[in-house]
């Protein structure tokens, strides 16, 4: 199964990346500025990490050894993603959280220096204490994950 190329990793787009990151706490239409303390500082993990491929059966990316960890300090990250070759079909993908989180009412929004599906995924927050993405398609693949505040 390959679920590698645009799905799980893309070069990084550092020049734009930068000048969104300059923007995106600054506008009051996202729901976060800089002298607004950031309601979900803390360290994040998968509880639940379900890739399905295109056409193929879900994979538990958490029981192949895989893991997804963000750190939120202010509105920014830092933190891993790892995804294993038996779940991308090829090369196994270490990937870092580093970048900036957006918020905008319930949502959550990641601008990470990695171009990976993370990004691409609209993550919602259900209470304080978990931030969300239910059967969301990004590349050639849906991802189900669950991050739990630890």
């Amino acid at each position: 199964m390959a679920v590698r190329g645009a799905v799980l990793f893309r070069l990084a787009r550092p020049a734009v990346l930068g000048s969104v990151m300059a923007l995106s706490c600054t506008d009051d239409m996202c729901g976060c500025t800089p002298y607004m303390p950031n309601p979900i500082v803390g360290v994040w993990s998968a509880t639940q990490f379900l890739v399905t491929p295109t056409g193929q059966t879900q994979i538990d990316a958490l029981a192949a050894g895989g893991s997804l960890t963000i750190t939120i300090i202010g509105y920014h990250t830092s933190g891993s993603l790892i995804v294993p070759g038996s779940v991308t079909g090829g090369a196994a993908i270490l990937e870092s959280m580093k970048g900036m989180v957006t918020l905008n009412h319930s949502g959550v929004s990641f601008l990470l220096e990695a171009d990976t599906f993370v990004q691409d995924l609209t993550w919602q927050r259900v209470g304080t204490t978990t931030l969300t993405v239910d059967n969301q398609v990004a590349g050639s693949a849906a991802f189900t994950i669950t991050l739990t505040k630890q």
